[in-house]
């Protein structure tokens, strides 16, 4: 891997930005958070009181890539029951501006832990609550790991048998209306782009799936695409930029189209008429019963 092809820095006002696209995106998620509630917890359904227990009650969840908190802001309030929350990220100053975050009901623990994709296997070991219930959970990650390293993130599962819920991994499809002659080969020179430095890109959780499936998980996928409106113009507009960076990385000789295609989608996103659906998965994956 080349410094030109190594991932970077997630910027968090990027981050900040997408949260809204992101939020409504996954309330078609909601039926895994059910399924996922009932293997932790079968056949209960906590009280009040059991919410605010004490922090040796909680289901432990480990947040991989947990950036500015987005993940924990909005899948806490779902998961009804208490909840520590280890957060895990490469990045120290984005985790110390999350663990700054207020208050979220129902989350009884919260600890920051610089880390990497590597480190799971032993912080899960390291668990001291490793006989409860816990899971794994990451948004818009899967994408930019590669095959190795989904690997090793599957692996750190099946070996200590935790469940886990992905969120938001793109597929690669994008569609937007109106129509483009250049929308094709510019989305496919994007992903072309994602696959730098070995990354699996749109791949991503079909690999995940793979893998998971393959040692006997349980395993469940639903669409989650942002649907992108006027009312988004800010992020559209943000997001068609930086698409047309990534374009521009992997085919310079595509400049003047870029140029072109560029300007008239600014224009339509500026007055409105733009609508663009993003294709995102989530995946849940439950280990076998004991």
């Amino acid at each position: 891997m080349t410094d030109a092809d190594a991932p970077r820095p997630i910027a968090s006002d990027w981050l900040s930005l997408r949260r809204p696209a992101d939020e409504a995106a996954r309330q078609a998620s909601l039926p895994l958070l059910t399924e996922l509630q009932a293997f932790l917890a079968p056949g209960t359904a906590p009280s009040d009181a059991e919410v605010n227990d004490a922090d040796d009650q909680a289901v432990r969840i480990f947040d991989l890539g947990a950036g500015t908190g987005a993940n924990q802001a909005w899948l806490a309030p779902h998961l009804h029951m208490p909840q520590h929350w280890t957060l895990i990220d490469h990045d120290p100053d984005l985790l110390e501006l999350t663990m700054g975050a207020p208050a979220i009901d129902g989350v009884v623990g919260t600890e920051a832990v610089v880390a990497g994709i590597e480190d799971l296997g032993e912080i899960l070991d390291a668990d001291p609550q490793a006989s409860r219930q816990r899971f794994v959970t990451c948004s818009a990650l899967l994408d930019l790991l590669t095959p190795d390293q989904l690997e090793t993130l599957c692996s750190a599962l099946v070996e200590s048998q935790t469940a886990a819920l992905f969120s938001l991994s793109v597929t690669g499809t994008m569609t937007i209306e109106p129509a483009d002659p250049l929308d094709a080969a510019l989305n496919d020179a994007f992903n072309q782009h994602q696959n730098r430095g070995g990354r699996a890109g749109a791949r991503g959780v079909d690999l995940t799936e793979q893998f998971l499936t393959k040692a006997g998980f349980t395993v469940t996928t639903v669409d989650t695409p942002w649907e992108l409106t006027g009312d988004h113009s800010e992020l559209i507009t943000r997001f068609l930029n930086d698409r047309a960076d990534a374009v521009l990385e992997e085919e310079p000789g595509l400049a003047g189209d870029v140029s072109q295609w560029l300007e008239r989608r600014s224009e339509q996103a500026a007055d409105g008429t733009l609508q663009l659906t993003i294709g995102h998965r989530d995946l849940l994956a439950l280990p076998p019963r004991p």
